[in-house]
């Protein structure tokens, strides 16, 4: 049996998040009709999104927000929802505010377009309506779709859904070393395009060494290789590349050691300025370190401008992107655990780049005591894995290494690991 789902009419956001929740989340076969004598005769499971119910079916009230095709501004009224606050409410529906509009509004990152239209600064989490709602640090879209499940189940109690099941995938960045060229006027023109590009991340790099902060890349990534060795876990690395010529970065350890890894291109829009050119040629500097990449994928932690940075990787080619949350922040940036493709509200149509979204970072875990860590650790994996979703969360390479300075962050990823499971 499949469920069938009827509205008056249907545009392309309701199809886009009827089929996130009921296919990507709940696993469950769907069927869109506008046609209401057809609906109404159908022996399959019913469920009406509209003003007024057809039947006896399940029926959820709609707002205005799914029939539009236009980004505009919206004042947002709320009503209380447990224990935190919901957008779009209604009267006389299965759940007390349009769960579909809210979904969308989120997971679509309806307020960083307006946010992006009226400002260049950068989108503060402190901003969103999630944190406003006290949702942030819930994959709360999963938690509807679980609601709406147990609706279903209480309406229809054989009807029976795919399972789904939890994921844990850590991802870990770093960045290329680079070694001096021979010759004056070789050094002076790579010493001139690592000052002035790339947001002076070969300085950086430098800096670490010279503190003995610096690590050996191919060394600490073999230490990985062993703590995920006996795990389920495969991890997901990016790298950020000097803006160098290629000859003067060294990559044969690393490509030996990353070799049938899921490897993807860190900072791929790291300056306003950055154009799809430039990130065509990082991604070819990439497919010297794995040749085979498949999918094309992408990280972006520091200042995520949205949507300019999506449209620019999925112009150049990137699939798959793990760049949806708040480097400084803990939460879920979209609503969801779930990866989702992403809708394009200027185009108002389903693009090809499929987003996965981490919900904290080791930056964040390095500012709180070690059990505070632990503790905030525990609580996102338990939340992620009641609604069985996929666990991302974002490393560089460097707090995964034996130096001092790292040891509690290197405890803590052991810790992760162990207690995710897998």
């Amino acid at each position: 049996m499949q469920l069938i789902i009827f509205s008056n009419i249907l545009t392309p956001r309701i199809k886009y998040i009827f089929n996130f929740i009921f296919k990507e989340i709940l696993k469950a076969e769907i069927e869109f009709t506008g046609n209401s004598q057809y609906f109404l005769q159908s022996e399959h499971l019913k469920i009406s999104y509209g003003d007024e119910p057809l039947g006896e079916e399940l029926f959820f009230k709609s707002t205005p927000l799914l029939f539009s095709n236009k980004l505009e501004e919206i004042k947002l009224k709320t009503v209380s929802f447990g224990e935190y606050q919901v957008p779009f409410p209604v009267d006389r529906s299965a759940l007390p505010f349009d769960v579909f509009a809210a979904s969308f509004f989120m997971i679509s990152r309806y307020e960083e377009y307006l946010h992006q239209r009226n400002t260049e600064g950068v989108f503060k989490a402190s901003k969103s309506y999630q944190h406003k709602w006290r949702v942030l640090q819930k994959p709360i879209i999963d938690e509807w779709a679980l609601i709406i499940k147990s609706l279903i189940r209480k309406k229809h109690p054989d009807f029976k859904f795919q399972e789904k099941k939890f994921k844990h995938e850590p991802t870990i960045h770093f960045s290329l070393l680079t070694y001096f060229p021979e010759g004056f006027l070789n050094r002076a023109k790579f010493i001139f395009s690592a000052v002035f590009k790339k947001e002076n991340n070969y300085l950086n790099a430098q800096f670490d060494r010279l503190t003995g902060v610096g690590i050996n890349n191919e060394q600490v990534l073999e230490q990985v290789e062993e703590m995920l060795a006996l795990k389920k876990s495969n991890p997901l690395y990016f790298v950020d590349f000097p803006d160098v010529p290629m000859d003067y970065i060294r990559t044969d350890r690393i490509s030996k050691t990353l070799n049938n890894q899921s490897v993807g291109l860190l900072r791929p829009c790291a300056s306003d300025k950055q154009k799809m050119t430039e990130i065509k040629e990082d991604l070819v500097k990439l497919k010297k370190i794995q040749l085979n990449l498949i999918p094309l994928t992408s990280q972006q932690l520091d200042a995520l401008k949205f949507p300019i940075c999506y449209l620019n990787i999925l112009n150049s080619g990137i699939t798959a992107d793990y760049s949806m949350g708040y480097d400084h922040v803990m939460g879920f940036r979209a609503g969801t655990c779930t990866p989702f493709n992403w809708y394009d509200l200027q185009l108002e149509k389903v693009t090809p780049l499929v987003v996965n979204s981490y919900c904290l970072t080791d930056h964040i875990l390095q500012f709180l005591t070690r059990e505070a860590a632990l503790k905030e650790i525990h609580q996102y994996i338990d939340a992620v894995k009641v609604v069985n979703g996929t666990f991302y969360s974002s490393w560089s390479l460097k707090s995964l290494s034996d130096h001092p300075k790292y040891k509690k962050l290197k405890s803590l990823f052991k810790e992760m690991l162990h207690y995710a499971g897998n």
